[in-house]
């Protein structure tokens, strides 16, 4: 329920606010392919679509960008809202295996498919940050993974990590 969750969200989001803080580490969009994974428990779904109904949570947290809102920037709508992560960059609920920090083996065309698109539903919510997964895509780590990050994320999705509109003290 996508609406239950986006409601999940803004709740969450106050009582976070309430306590001072002003970011949390979700959601996390991770498809979760095998459950031998040691964090599947933090994954919406094994299916795709289920993950991608599931980042309505980003709305809910930061609040709803204006249509006028650029896509790829992001944005948090006042002081009642917190920053959202989408988590972790990507595929790491597809590791050989279920191996936690392991290696996920597969065409950029099936981790873009698969694993990918709720991404794009975040960024497209105007999620404020993105955490790089710890896991590996055909061996080489996600973390200094110059084309995933910057070709992708960057470039071809529309990531832009150079601004932030936050106004805590809008009402």
């Amino acid at each position: 329920d996508a609406d239950l969750v986006q409601r999940i969200g803004a709740a969450t989001s106050l009582e976070l606010r309430a306590s001072g803080t002003h970011f949390t580490c979700a959601p996390c969009v991770a498809v979760c392919k095998d459950p031998r994974w040691g964090r599947c428990y933090e994954s919406y779904s094994e299916d795709t679509e289920i993950v991608r109904n599931m980042t309505s949570l980003v709305s809910g947290l930061q609040g709803q960008p204006p249509e006028t809102h650029p896509r790829g920037y992001p944005f948090v709508a006042g002081r009642n809202k917190v920053i959202a992560c989408a988590k972790h960059f990507v595929g790491d609920g597809g590791t050989e295996k279920g191996v936690n920090e392991g290696n996920t083996i597969l065409s950029y065309e099936d981790l873009e498919m698969i694993h990918m698109v709720p991404y794009v539903d975040c960024i497209d919510q105007g999620v404020s940050s993105i955490m790089i997964s710890y896991s590996s895509w055909n061996g080489v780590k996600l973390h200094g993974h110059h084309y995933l990050i910057n070709d992708i994320l960057k470039e071809k999705l529309g990531f832009k990590v150079d601004f932030l509109e936050i106004d805590f003290f809008d009402s």
